[in-house]
Formats: structure tokens, C-alpha cells, sequence
């Protein structure tokens, strides 16, 4: 007779971290289908589950550790053990800080679906302050910095029976977004009528087609919409007086400001009819309560990326935070943050001040880190709240420059983990120049990526059907949503992958003294880590399972007292209050900087029109296609049986005046490069746009020079930009969205065996 067990776990196929149950029988994972009892998903699950099991153990999986033994990208390994593996990495490690200084190491990883402390710990304690690179640039997290500054923490999460309007800014959560999100969407407008729906987007997406009013924007032009929707609603009294008078900062300063953005100005920048602007503002402002979530569009559009975010944060602001359906705080809670286990006080200021870019860009890196953890630190009682990982990124730009030049000083090692910069950084081609000057390149990873590839030491990841998993609703921490829920793995690690947790302790094993190890890294497994991260609480890994840790939100629970100070807890900001002028943002620039402006794309028909002349569309970049994750998965039959190729939306009007037919290879090309997608003819495109997908690349090409799984082929990100002085002035934001381009049939396509 058979041993059957089932295990409730939580799936990572993206950041959605539904509850799926896993049944097991004899060992091996037989069938996966939601957790009607998870807190968050019920049940549900998005078609990315019908190929997890092919995941699991798909022949492409990385299953033991390698190392490189011809030149690189030759594709050349050798199979050692771990324990071999990370005590070379570790002696390497050892003499680059002693030769270099330990600043001379990164850190890349990819979205966050891997716990985001170990390799906080790890560099903090190594002594490198670049520990963020990629996903913390231009995903969630650049928000996370924006809101913090604003309100003194990140917005959380959204609760659909009681919002009467939603509004989607550059998110398209049918796609790309949270699928227990998604589904909150859906069931608040299956089941509310008079619920609203607006839709701020380029494209036309599922949500557009269905909004009570869709504003097809210029691309990169999201600041001047939102100083144009405070107009109408400042000037028309639609604001909520009570909150903004008592609790906010700075509202004079930013009424002023608006005046400079009326409905016919933002009309003619964001090429959208004024009076639609207008019946948008008024709506959200009026259809209460309202919901403006989080859209990745304005944290990679590069220059005016802080004050677009900061725009829609006060924004949200004018209309109350901390009420039930719009836009809440959860409050102080007894969940350690991830910072906690980060230990970013282990780093000397000394090592602080070497971050790459963080001179240039301070807001979003060392400086702001600490001004903003030092204001939460009143409310939230901990030194440091928000995690180091995502909010005190190195830069992109200064990293390349670092590499290329040795200034200001030497680049020379670099850990990944769930990174994909191929995909995630902009300007592929600096990137894979930047990887072969390298001196050290370690992955952990699921898959040879092109990164794996080009590496020196490629370690085996396990998948999340394979560690427990803890985690808080939104992504962004228990801590900071207030919610934890925690998944148990369904079968041990196949082969010799290592959970993350793992990594970093073997890592830390072979590069650290004995001492170190056993007082920083003590736990033997993830599932003890996570039961020190839940024992303030009350409850463990385990326990959290099937009793999720759950704090509510009070409404209005910065009127309420805190019961360790006896004071009111307010916000967590400088003023304890909504900082409309920021004055986190005044002290690291100006004046000018504290409030939001719209600034025009480094690259536009506006700003650039002699590019424009050759380079007459706008690219917009990034759209995504499910069943597909950022550039994951592209090796799964499931997949690519589904969606085998890359596609670019264009008007079918602007294709016929080029000779492009539907269904045609075509380069895409801008100053910067090109790329090859296929063409999809949308009338409900702008005959000035084109959309892109982005994350695409060929893992069934050779895994050696020169094509290292197609990198190159179908990338839009060969054609972006990391020009430091075009990126956002505050942050340091480089840009993956934007760009003037042309395109043209690609009669002249040197691979076309490969697509057919």
C-alpha cells in the first residue's frame, strides 16, 4: 500500500504565493491543486500551476554544483560538492577583500521570491555595502522608498469588498500582477455594480477594455497625469479635509505646485482628451472609498521615476490613508522584519559610503536608507524596518562604470541569485561586457541562464515545492503587510539543490571564521530561521501554516496611541505626519526636489526631436504574457506550447505604412541596438507607440559563446539605456520602459532557420 501524505505549501511561480496542496505519495509530489483554506488565494490557482511538476524535475534544472574549467562561456564544467565548491568561493572571496577591499563584490537578484535576508547578512557582514542590484531598481522597490518617505511606510495590501473605485496605473494584474489580487478584481465587479474602474495605460489591457474610463497615455508621461488629477481635486475641494489638514505636511507648498499642471496642459503632455482627465480625477476622488495600488510602470520609466511615484503617493494622500477599501498602513506588529536578520548595523559607515551611485543617486540607497529607517524607528520600534535588500540598492550605471574604469574603484566579483540581468538591466549589451571583465561570477540558480553560463561557479537551486516558505501577503514582508503565511515543503530538495537559506550558510561556511558562523549563523535549517523571525509572535514555521499570523488594520490606527510611548503613533516620517513636501527628500537636494514635477523622457518627440526625426515611435517596453514570468520558464514545454514566440503591438495603420504585416519578424531599433519580435497588429495601440515584450531569450540555443541561449535575439533591452545623467536625478532609476524607435521587417534576419 502506498504512503500518501499532503502537504500545504505556497507556490512561488510568482510572487503571489498562493496556497496550493500538494499530494504525496511514496515520496514523489502526484498532484498540486489550491488550498481552499489559504487565507489568501482560496483555492484558487493561475494556469502556472499546470506545469509545475514538469518544473520540478525538467532536464534544463541545474541539479549540482559546477564550476567552469574552460575559457569562459565555453560552456566547459566540471561537477564538484558543495562543501568543495563553497570553500573556493570562500578563499576567492577571502583575497578580493583583501586585495580590492570586500566593496569589490556585488549583489544581483532577480523579483522577490527568494527570502530576502541571508544575503543581507552574508554582505553586511562580509563588509560590501552593494548589495542590491536589478529587481530592486526597478520593481515594487523604488515605490517602497517613494511611499516610505511619503507616509512613512509601503502601502499594504488591497481589500476588495470595500472599495467603490479602483484605479490602475501601469498595472495589468491579468498578466503580470497578483493573481489573489486579480482575483479580488474580479469578484469586487462581479459583485458591485456601481464599483468603478479606471485605468491609466498605453495599452489597451484586459482591465482597459472593460473601464468606466481608460486614459491612453503617452508613454512616460504618468507625473503630469497625476499633478493633473491633483489640480482637479485640490482645486475643486474633492480632498479630504479633515485628514489633509490634520495630517498631512506640506499641503499649502503642493496646492501651489498643481497650479502648474491644469487639465488642458497635462492634455496636450499626455496626449489624452482634457475632459477625460478630468471625469477620471473627479471620479476617484468622489467614488469612495477608493483603491490606487501599486503599477510597475513609473518605478522603470529612469528620469522622472521619484516624482512620478511620489505624485501618485500624495495622491493617494489627498483622499485619506488608513481607511477601510483605500490606501492603509498595517500597523507596528510583532513579526521581526527582515532587517532585523539583514543586520544592516554591522556595516561601518565607512563601507556605507562606498555604495556605487549612492553620491550621485542618494534616495533609494545608503542615505535615504537610514534617514527613512531612522523616522520609522519611532513608530515601528526597530532600527531598521524596511529591508536593506529592497530599499538601498547600488546602482546599475555606477556598477558598469566601476567595472569598465576601477572608479572609483575596483569591480571585480559578483554573486546572482534569481537574477537574470540579461533580462533585468538595461543596455544588455554593457552587461555582458561588464560580466566578461569579471574576475568571480557566482549563480544560484534554477536554470543555466545566460549569467549561469558565463559563471564560475554555478550553484543548484531548490524550487519552492522543495523549502518551506514564509512570507507576507503584497510582498513586502510580514512585517510591513502584517500578514505572515508560511508553507511547508512538499518534497525534500531533488538532487543537491540548496533552498537559499542553505546557500548563504554553506557560503558563509567557507568565507567566514568558525566564530562568525556559529553566532550569525547559527540555524541549522530555513525552517528554524523562520521560526526565530516568528517567535515574537507567538507562533512558528509550522504553526503558521495552518494559523496564519494575522494583524488587522485599524482604521485610522495613527490617531491611536502607542501603548510602549504613550504618545500618538502619527506617521512614520520626520513631521509624523503624510509628508506631501517631503523633507527627507529636501535634506538629500533642494527645495525644488521636496515636491513633485513632471520632467519629460530623456528621449521623447518633446524633449528629442531630432532623434525623433529618424527614430519616429515610442517604444514602450516590458509588457508581459502569461504563462510566462519575467524571462522564466521559457524552457517549459507547457509554455512555449502556448506562446513559442516574442510579439511587439503595433497599429495596424502605422505597420501598412512600413510594409509590416501581422505575424512578421521585424527589428525593433533605437539608438542603442535592436531586437527581433514579431509583429502583432493592435488598432488599439497609438499609431506613435509601439509595445514590446520584454524577458525573452532561447534556452534550446548552444549554452556556449557566441550564443549563450540567445540573449541577444529577442531582447528589448538591447535597445535601452544606462546613461547615468538619464537616469531619475533622485534615485538613480535607470530606464527599461522608454526610448524613440523604429521599426522594419527584418528581410536580413541572420538566424531565421531557428524560427521558421
Amino acid at each position: 500500500m502506498s504512503n500518501v501524505e499532503y502537504k500545504r505549501t505556497l507556490c512561488f511561480a510568482s510572487h503571489a504565493n498562493c496556497g496550493v496542496k500538494a499530494t504525496v505519495e511514496d515520496g514523489k509530489i502526484t498532484k498540486l491543486e489550491g488550498d481552499p483554506e489559504c487565507t489568501v488565494s482560496q483555492g484558487r490557482v493561475c494556469e502556472r500551476m499546470d506545469f509545475q511538476l514538469e518544473w520540478l524535475d525538467h532536464p534544463k534544472r541545474c541539479n549540482y554544483p559546477l564550476k567552469r574549467v574552460g575559457a569562459r562561456g565555453s560552456g566547459k564544467w566540471e561537477r564538484l560538492t558543495w562543501d568543495q565548491a563553497c570553500t573556493e568561493i570562500g578563499e576567492k572571496l577571502r583575497y578580493l577583500a583583501d586585495e580590492y577591499g570586500p566593496e569589490s563584490v556585488i549583489f544581483s537578484h532577480g523579483t522577490g521570491r527568494t527570502d530576502e535576508w541571508y544575503e543581507g547578512r552574508f554582505f553586511n557582514l562580509y563588509g560590501s555595502p552593494n548589495l542590491a542590484m536589478g529587481g530592486s531598481e526597478i520593481c515594487w522597490c523604488p515605490t517602497y522608498t517613494n511611499e516610505s518617505a511619503t507616509y512613512g511606510q509601503f502601502a499594504a495590501a488591497f481589500t476588495a469588498a470595500k472599495t467603490g473605485c479602483v484605479v490602475l496605473w501601469g498595472h495589468n494584474p491579468a498578466q503580470s500582477g497578483d493573481f489573489p489580487e486579480h482575483w479580488g478584481y474580479q469578484d469586487l465587479f462581479a459583485n458591485d455594480p456601481d464599483a468603478k474602474l479606471i485605468v491609466v495605460d498605453p495599452r489597451c489591457t484586459e482591465y482597459a477594455a472593460n473601464a468606466d474610463v481608460w486614459l491612453r497615455l503617452r508613454p512616460g508621461t504618468d507625473g503630469a497625469m497625476a499633478m493633473g488629477w491633483m489640480n482637479v481635486i485640490i482645486n475643486e475641494e474633492l480632498y479630504d479635509k479633515e485628514f489633509v489638514e490634520a495630517w498631512t505636511y506640506g499641503f499649502e507648498d503642493l496646492k501651489k505646485a498643481v497650479q502648474a499642471y491644469p487639465p488642458e496642459k497635462v492634455a496636450e503632455i499626455c496626449w489624452v482628451p482634457a475632459e477625460k482627465i478630468v471625469k477620471a480625477a473627479r471620479m476617484y476622488a468622489t467614488c469612495l472609498p477608493a483603491y490606487l495600488p501599486w503599477g510597475l510602470a513609473t518605478d522603470a520609466i529612469g528620469r522622472n521615476q521619484a516624482q512620478a511615484n511620489r505624485a501618485k503617493a500624495c495622491l493617494k494622500a489627498l483622499i485619506g490613508i488608513n481607511k477601510a477599501g483605500q490606501t492603509y498602513l498595517a500597523p507596528p506588529n510583532d513579526v521581526l522584519p527582515h532587517a532585523t536578520f539583514e543586520m544592516p548595523e554591522m556595516l561601518p559607515k565607512s563601507q556605507r559610503d562606498k555604495q556605487l551611485g549612492s553620491d550621485r543617486f542618494p534616495f533609494h540607497s545608503w542615505p535615504s536608507y537610514q534617514m527613512i529607517s531612522d523616522a520609522q524607528s519611532r513608530v515601528f520600534h526597530h532600527p531598521y524596518f524596511l529591508s536593506q535588500n529592497a530599499t538601498c540598492a547600488q546602482n546599475w550605471c555606477a556598477v558598469s562604470e566601476a567595472i569598465r574604469t576601477g572608479k572609483p574603484y575596483p569591480v571585480k566579483g559578483l554573486i546572482a541569485q534569481a537574477s537574470n540581468p540579461f533580462s533585468n538591466l538595461s543596455n544588455t549589451q554593457d552587461v555582458y561586457e561588464c560580466v566578461k571583465l569579471l574576475d568571480l561570477v557566482i549563480t544560484h540558480e534554477y536554470t543555466m541562464t545566460p549569467l549561469a553560463m558565463l559563471s564560475d561557479y554555478v550553484l543548484p537551486a531548490a524550487g519552492w515545492l522543495e523549502r518551506p516558505q514564509l512570507w507576507g501577503v503584497g510582498g513586502g514582508g510580514p512585517c510591513i503587510t502584517g500578514v505572515a503565511l508560511t508553507g511547508e515543503a512538499a518534497v525534500p530538495p531533488l538532487y543537491e539543490r540548496r533552498d537559499n537559506y542553505e546557500f548563504w550558510r554553506s557560503l558563509a561556511e567557507g568565507t567566514f571564521d568558525e566564530e562568525t558562523c556559529e553566532k550569525y549563523w547559527s540555524w541549522q535549517t530555513t525552517e528554524e530561521a523562520y521560526d526565530a523571525m516568528l517567535e515574537p509572535q507567538g507562533t512558528s514555521a509550522r504553526g503558521a501554516i495552518t494559523d496564519p499570523v494575522f494583524n488587522p488594520s485599524p482604521e485610522e490606527w495613527h490617531k491611536m496611541s502607542d501603548p510602549k510611548t504613550g504618545q500618538l503613533y502619527g506617521f512614520g516620517t520626520p513631521t509624523g505626519k503624510v509628508e506631501l513636501r517631503s523633507t527627507i527628500i529636501e535634506d538629500l537636494f533642494d527645495e525644488k526636489e521636496a515636491l513633485p514635477y513632471y520632467e519629460e523622457p530623456f528621449e521623447s518627440p518633446i524633449s528629442t526631436p531630432d532623434v525623433a526625426e529618424t527614430f519616429p515611435l515610442i517604444l514602450t517596453a516590458g509588457s508581459r504574457v502569461m504563462p510566462y514570468y519575467h524571462s522564466e520558464y521559457r524552457q517549459v514545454n507547457g509554455c512555449r506550447d502556448r506562446y513559442p514566440e516574442p510579439h511587439f503591438q503595433i497599429h495596424p495603420e502605422t505597420a501598412a505604412n512600413l510594409g509590416i504585416g501581422d505575424g512578421m519578424w521585424c527589428w525593433i531599433e533605437t539608438r542603442r541596438g535592436r531586437c527581433l519580435q514579431k509583429a502583432k497588429l493592435d488598432a488599439s495601440v497609438s499609431p506613435y507607440t509601439v509595445a514590446a515584450q520584454h524577458g525573452w531569450w532561447f534556452p534550446e540555443l548552444p549554452e556556449s559563446e557566441p550564443w549563450l541561449g540567445g540573449w541577444f535575439i529577442s531582447n528589448i533591452n538591447m535597445c535601452t539605456d544606462n546613461d547615468p545623467d538619464n537616469c531619475c536625478r533622485l534615485s538613480g532609476v535607470y530606464n527599461v520602459k522608454l526610448a524613440q524607435c523604429n521599426v522594419h521587417r527584418a528581410d536580413d534576419v541572420p538566424f531565421r532557420s531557428l524560427f521558421g
